[in-house]
């Protein structure tokens, strides 16, 4: 039987260019990064504790991986590590349900002092931040359990002394936690491009 509709010509060939995100927008695709444990804790209170679990370095920056767990002894009725974290309540609260991160490089340059969202940053003529880019990558977790948290940091540190800073709504401190530049430069080179 034939058909009454002309045949589909086949399309045309595809153009093998694809879109590349900026350098500073997200860690190197394709790149397994290279792990820097550190295991440290830069918050705690009688109800939560915050430990900077690792790095996950990259050619172009780095991943902060944050862990947030609660007291199962002084967690109130009815009160999940969830609401802790987000604090007592009201607007504040409701804008920071995640914990802020923030950076100070060993040249002065910082990245993360402002509110959580806001990634406005003065540009070169090229178009690249010219202070550090902090973006929160995401997370997730149990309402009992914890939770983890990964964010971005754009570019990599010069040698020298990284601050890394943390809060949370619901405890009223910053803590940091100094981290040598250079083994985070030393890690960038050990990172695995598969498909560049």
């Amino acid at each position: 039987m034939t058909s009454f509709f002309d045949p589909v010509p086949a399309p045309p060939p595809e153009a093998r260019k694809a879109w590349q995100p900026p350098a500073w927008d997200r860690p190197s695709e394709g790149t397994l990064p290279a792990i820097l444990a550190l295991g440290e804790i830069v918050l705690q209170s009688d109800q939560l504790v915050v430990q900077l679990e690792h790095l996950g370095v990259y050619p172009n920056g780095f991943t902060i991986q944050l862990s947030i767990i609660g007291n199962p002894h002084e967690q109130p009725a009815g009160r999940s590590t969830a609401s802790m974290v987000a604090g007592d309540g009201g607007a504040l609260a409701h804008r920071l349900r995640f914990p802020r991160v923030g950076v100070q490089f060993a040249d002065g340059r910082v990245g993360g002092k402002a509110e959580p969202g806001i990634s406005d940053t003065d540009r070169d003529e090229h178009g690249i931040p010219v202070q550090p880019i902090v973006r929160m990558l995401g997370g997730g977790g149990g309402a009992n359990r914890g939770f983890r948290y990964g964010v971005w940091v754009h570019p990599l540190p010069p040698v020298g002394p990284l601050t890394i800073f943390v809060s949370l709504p619901s405890i009223d401190d910053d803590g940091s936690v100094i981290v040598d530049g250079e083994q985070i430069r030393a890690a960038a080179a050990r990172a695995s491009v598969i498909w560049s």
